[in-house]
């Protein structure tokens, strides 16, 4: 398609070319999902669109402390509470060497992964099992359905 097609495309038939402030789009440019898990723990997922710096960023709290980090920029800090006098926690930084990357590298090193275990190796830490890998788009569905629905949408174990 030649740039003219492509413009004349876009003014007159494709549905890519309406402003999406004026039209009937409902695609999610902000979201907060809460995620209670048969064992009593929580997960929380937020998804900020339009904002200056596009990023995904990483925050797990647990028990035992927390990892922090920011995918583009390839680094991660854990830190662990520390009971010491005097001190408050400690602190680890990570660089993982990748940047720029929307998943942290982990894409390039889930396709290594894939390639390896089809090579014969056993899968690493990072693979899960098809159940599970369908149980977490299914959690991905059942939030869009309770933004549609604006309710709380609970699954059955698969």
């Amino acid at each position: 398609m030649s740039d003219e097609d492509l413009a004349e495309s876009l003014r007159k038939d494709s549905p890519y070319g309406r402003c999406v402030w004026h039209c009937d789009n409902d695609v999610v440019d902000h979201q907060t999902v809460i995620i209670e898990f048969a064992d009593g723990s929580t997960a929380t997922h937020v998804m900020t669109g339009g904002v200056s710096r596009p990023c995904r960023s990483i925050h797990i709290v647990g028990t035992k402390g927390e990892i922090q980090g920011d995918m583009e920029e390839g680094c991660y800090v854990i830190r662990h509470p520390d009971a010491r006098k005097g001190h408050i926690y400690s602190e680890q930084r990570i660089e993982l060497g990748v940047s720029k990357d929307m998943h942290g590298g982990g894409d390039l090193l889930l396709v290594a992964d894939f390639v390896k275990v089809l090579k014969g190796a056993a899968p690493s830490i990072s693979s899960t099992s098809l159940e599970k890998s369908i149980y977490g788009h299914l959690i991905g569905f059942a939030a869009d359905q309770s933004r549609l629905e604006q309710r709380t949408v609970e699954l059955q174990r698969i």
